[in-house]
This record gives structure tokens, C-alpha cells and sequence, in this order.
């Protein structure tokens, strides 16, 4: 009875552990966001990859709020992968923002640049919003609680004077498109391009990206350094013109105790030409997968060892 107990306890273990092995195979929990949500489908579509083409690893998308919700759940080791904004590399180090009062993210270790993301707020064709100054009063959703959506939107919100002047609505990706479309809020914001929810907008009823003004971009940038201005291209979205919005960059970020012969493992394998096409088939961020090593550094969180050692293998590791 004893050793039973014993073997249960120790199951228990690690199975709470994350990245856990469980018949020969390396069990690792991977953080993307909900449905409807750019990164819920990049770690769903390289989830799979990955565990058909390296068995030995186990791949398990977890469905959360976005990266907010992935950083924290790092830190707290109840994920070993996710996909999470820069700036809350950056927070989860002092620890500020989203993360003040909680435990520093000293854990948190760089896998690569997964892409770049532009925040941007979305109306309806013909509904008298067209430019952010509009917004003023109407009920506009800026994503799931405890995600990284929320916390983006918000920021541009807060640096062009409008934060106060909306009225918020809390929703997932899919509910808010689906709420547009229907007439129940005004508008919505959405963090990273292309997003299922607006590019389904688009092809149905239309989608208006409100554009920001000179004076607009220039105080967000200077708000918050983090944010850079890109352009979206045309060919995001049906319908919508290229537009120059704030980008962050976006990064896969793993716990330190996934070893370091699994995320080496893992960046052989996607890296390869052939399946970065089917990553980027999956979703097409995953075609701006990149190390940006010397940025991801500049967070105050190291690269995992893992990457440095692929990385420096291939010629191509910057600090």
C-alpha cells in the first residue's frame, strides 16, 4: 500500500510539474489565447507539428486569456510555453503593470520573436465611427479579461486621452465580432492582424480599421517606447487599406525548466523551410518567426539555453 501511495504521490508530482514525462514523452503546456484569438490558433496549428513530427514531445494547447494571463501562469509555473507581448517580458521583471504585487519573472526565458502585432480599433462601414475621436461614449470591446489585448488596448487608449471617454466591454475575440456584427457594441480593438474575428467581419459585413492621426501615433510612441509604427498591409483584411498602426513585438517565451535539449530539439524542427511554410499555413504570423535575440535581451530576460545554443550552432545568436 505503501509503494502505491508513493507512486501516486509521485505521479501527482509531476504531472503538477508542467513539463512532465509520461511514457517516454516530455508532457509541455503551451499558453496561446481563446478562440477567435491570433495566438490561440499559432500554438494550436504548432502544437501539432511539433508532436507528429517529434514524438518524443507532447504538446498541449492550454486556452487562455491571452498574454497576460500566459506571463503570469509562467511565473507561477502552471505553463511551460506561451506566447507573450514583450512589454510584459519587460513588466514581469520589476515587476509593474499587469504584474505589480506579484512575484518578478525571472523564469521567463526567450525561445524566438513568434511575430509582430499592431493594436488597432475596428468599426462597422457606415456607422458614423471613423476616425479614434469617435469612439467617444460607445461601448467598445477591448477583449477577454486578463489578456494582453486588453492591457495594449488600453494603453493606446489611455495615450491618445480616451480611456475614460468609452464605455469597455470585457469579451472574448469571437463574442466581440460577433457582437459588432449584430449591432450590440460600437466597436472593437484587437490586438496582432490577421485575427479570425475581423477578417470574418470583413468578408461578411465590412470592417472599418480606424486610423490614427500623426498626433495620435506620436503620443502613443511616446507613451509607451514599446510601441513602433508599422504598416498593416492591405492584404490583412478584405476591404481594408494598408494603414500605419502601433506594433509590439511578440515572443515565445518558455519556463527555465524546460530542458534545454527540448527547446534545441523543437527550433531544429521549426526552423526548417519546409515547416515554417506549414506553420505559417496554420496561421500566417508564424512567417515572422525570427531569434531577435538582441531585442529580446534588451527585456532584462535571458534567452532559454536552449536557444542560445541553437542559435550560436547556426551562426546567428546576437547580444
Amino acid at each position: 500500500m505503501k509503494k502505491l501511495a508513493l507512486a501516486g504521490a509521485l505521479a501527482a508530482a509531476l504531472c503538477a510539474s508542467g513539463a512532465a514525462t509520461a511514457q517516454n514523452k516530455l508532457n509541455v503546456s503551451w499558453g496561446g489565447s481563446n478562440p477567435g484569438g491570433v495566438m490561440y490558433y499559432m500554438v494550436g496549428s504548432a502544437g501539432t507539428i511539433i508532436s507528429e513530427k517529434l514524438p518524443q514531445y507532447n504538446i498541449n494547447q492550454v486556452t487562455t486569456g491571452g498574454s497576460t494571463e500566459n506571463a503570469k501562469r509562467l511565473i507561477k509555473g502552471e505553463l511551460d510555453m506561451g506566447i507573450v507581448y514583450g512589454a510584459h517580458v519587460f513588466m514581469a521583471q520589476k515587476p509593474e503593470g499587469p504584474f505589480a504585487g506579484g512575484a518578478k519573472g525571472t523564469m521567463l526565458r526567450g525561445v524566438a520573436k513568434a511575430y509582430s502585432g499592431p493594436t488597432y480599433f475596428v468599426a462597422l462601414p457606415g456607422s458614423g465611427i471613423s476616425k479614434m475621436a469617435d469612439l467617444k461614449g460607445k461601448k467598445v470591446a477591448l477583449g477577454p479579461p486578463g489578456s494582453g489585448t486588453v492591457f495594449n488596448c488600453s494603453n493606446i487608449l489611455r495615450a491618445v486621452g480616451m480611456l475614460d471617454a468609452i464605455k469597455p466591454q470585457m469579451m472574448t475575440f469571437g463574442d466581440a465580432g460577433r457582437a459588432l456584427g449584430n449591432g450590440q457594441i460600437d466597436a472593437l480593438c484587437q490586438s496582432s492582424a490577421p485575427a479570425a474575428a475581423v477578417k470574418e467581419l470583413a468578408e461578411t459585413r465590412g470592417a472599418l480599421v480606424l486610423p490614427y492621426s500623426a498626433d495620435d501615433m506620436s503620443k502613443i510612441t511616446t507613451t509607451y517606447p514599446f510601441y513602433v509604427k508599422s504598416t498593416m498591409p492591405a492584404t490583412t483584411y478584405k476591404g481594408v487599406p494598408a494603414v500605419d498602426l502601433p506594433y509590439l513585438a511578440v515572443y515565445w517565451v518558455a519556463h527555465e525548466r524546460v530542458p534545454a535539449k527540448a527547446i534545441q530539439d523543437i527550433l531544429e524542427l521549426v526552423y526548417q523551410p519546409e515547416i515554417k511554410k506549414q506553420l505559417a499555413a496554420g496561421h500566417k504570423a508564424w512567417a515572422q518567426m525570427e531569434p531577435d535575440t538582441k531585442n529580446f535581451l534588451k527585456l532584462g530576460a535571458p534567452m532559454h539555453p536552449g536557444a542560445v545554443a541553437y542559435y550560436k550552432s547556426k551562426g546567428v545568436w546576437e547580444e
